[in-house]
């Protein structure tokens, strides 16, 4: 319990937008010690988004299917009533968090839709993580807000034109035709 409180208290805030202060990658290293090997495993399946036996990541991965299921409905209504959506079963159901999904869908800007997205997984990090004596909880919150603020810091208007152009490259048979190691 100890190591925890001493990693976290090295621990700074992190804010979407704003450049993280190192990388998931030296944040694991910094958790390797502190750490056993099961909550490093399941820090690592966190992060991959994969199963793990910890409460923490099976609760933030049931959210995380409750997200994609809200989002699948959405869809499947916007297609008309041929579309069909199955949704994929999850443990609980968090009301709040279905209504924050909710209203960052009907936003009418790509960009604000995934910021809002972002901030609802955020904060979903700190409720997981709760409040009190820091547990392995605050350091798998810690890690699921830095993988945000990572993914908001690789965003650019140059980096999305590049990954459009990209995309349209990938479809295009003659561009694939005159480039054949692509």
């Amino acid at each position: 319990m100890s190591a925890y409180f001493y990693l976290v208290s090295q621990l700074p805030m992190l804010r979407i937008g704003e450049e993280p202060p190192f990388s998931s990658a030296e944040f694991r290293q910094k958790c390797e010690g502190v750490l056993t090997e099961d909550e490093l495993a399941s820090l690592d399946a966190l992060l991959a988004g994969e199963p793990a036996e910890n409460s923490f990541v099976q609760e933030f991965e049931a959210r995380e299917i409750q997200m994609k299921n809200v989002a699948g409905k959405i869809r499947a209504q916007a297609w008309g009533p041929d579309a069909h959506f199955t949704e994929r079963s999850f443990n609980g159901y968090d009301v709040d968090f279905a209504k924050k999904i909710n209203e960052a869908l009907s936003r009418t800007s790509p960009l604000e839709k995934e910021e809002e997205i972002d901030k609802a997984r955020f904060n979903l990090a700190d409720e997981l993580a709760g409040v009190g004596e820091p547990t392995v909880a605050f350091i798998y919150a810690f890690a699921v807000k830095l993988a945000i603020c990572e993914r908001w810091a690789k965003l650019s208007n140059e980096a999305g034109a590049a990954e459009l152009l990209n995309a349209i490259n990938e479809n295009d048979p003659d561009y694939k035709r005159e480039r054949p190691e692509a």
